[in-house]
């Protein structure tokens, strides 16, 4: 039995049970008298050592790396996330703080409680590639601070969970004005899961950007965020016929699958298409040709939510709050349209 037990017992707060073993005089007489009562009926009692450390930091925030069975694992095939890990743990460090890392399934949050029950942290951090709402509203339930890297995994305007924010329509905006600037005129695009805010907000910018400069849309080819889906968007314009001059893919694992995919059918890139990808993960400088590519600040964003948590941690208000936006790295995969 710990003190979350005998409050769900009592139909209490933790502060509540907290304020009972502290004597605190703000507690009803006849809610008291039931607490005490369901202690003794239970044999519990509190650690004492553990109650002298209740008001202490313990200077560690928990990383939680969520899983989901059915999408990439996060360490043995992503190539996003390693960056952000690194950046964590090294900013947590630079502030003289620990990281406790623990991994878990979108099912499972109890190895997560566990360790703020036991106060083996002060805060956590979240990394995921699926929505952990249900276990973030849990973390909060129960009174803990938990901040999140990817809005895209949580519901919006989360006002009490700390967040870094990524401008994604102006990003992709600003990928779609390069091409455009190049003198492209027919530009595609090879977009995420569209029920992915994302995904959907790239779009959004890559189709206001050609609306701002009277081009027509389009195509579109509705994809997820995976190597398979710019392969396949590629090899189904080639079929049809509708092969643009420039493309914009949604993530750079879009970008690399739809170079395989122009390899094969010995379209050359960017003397005969344009490619721009979007997130710079490492690998995008070796692809032949190496991909031009939307920066994403993830270092950065990772830097500022564990500033966000340690604030909060230490003063009790969060740090100011900052917006993030890609920026252009161009490399080798587009160029600008030849005259005829």
């Amino acid at each position: 039995m710990d003190i979350f037990d005998i409050a769900k017992l009592a139909s209490v707060s933790r502060k509540t049970v907290q304020r009972v073993l502290n004597d605190s005089p703000q507690v009803k007489k006849e809610t008291r008298e039931r607490i005490l009562t369901i202690m003794a009926e239970h044999n519990y009692h509190p650690n004492v050592s553990a109650r002298r450390l209740t008001k202490k930091k313990t200077k560690t925030l928990g990383l939680f790396i969520i899983q989901d069975p059915e999408k990439n694992n996060i360490y043995a095939d992503d190539l996003f996330y390693s960056t952000v890990i690194s950046s964590m743990i090294s900013s947590c460090s630079y502030r003289g703080y620990n990281v406790l890392v623990t991994t878990s399934t979108l099912d499972d949050s109890a190895p997560i409680l566990k360790l703020y029950r036991e106060k083996s942290i002060d805060a956590g951090m979240i990394i995921s590639w699926s929505c952990v709402q249900k276990i973030v509203d849990e973390i909060r339930e129960a009174g803990f601070l938990v901040g999140v890297f990817d809005q895209n995994n949580i519901a919006p305007n989360q006002q009490h969970v700390p967040i870094p924010m990524l401008l994604n329509k102006e990003s992709a905006l600003l990928a779609t004005e390069y091409l455009i600037e190049l003198g492209h005129q027919e530009i595609g695009i090879i977009t995420g899961e569209l029920e992915n805010r994302a995904a959907m907000e790239r779009l959004q910018g890559y189709q206001e950007a050609l609306q701002q400069a009277g081009l027509k849309v389009g195509p579109v080819f509705e994809g997820s965020f995976v190597e398979k889906s710019g392969y396949e968007a590629i090899s189904d314009w080639i079929e049809k016929g509708t092969l643009p001059k420039a493309v914009v893919c949604s993530n750079d694992l879009i970008a690399i699958g739809a170079l395989k995919a122009l390899g094969e059918h010995e379209i050359s890139v960017p003397k005969q298409i344009s490619l721009i990808g979007f997130d710079n993960v490492r690998l995008t400088e070796y692809t032949n040709p190496s991909l031009t590519t939307m920066h994403l600040p993830r270092m950065e964003m990772a830097e500022y939510l564990v500033e966000q948590l340690i604030s909060q941690v230490e003063l009790g208000y969060p740090a100011p709050e900052r917006f993030f936006k890609a920026s252009l790295v161009e490399r080798h995969s587009c160029a600008p349209t030849v005259s005829k």
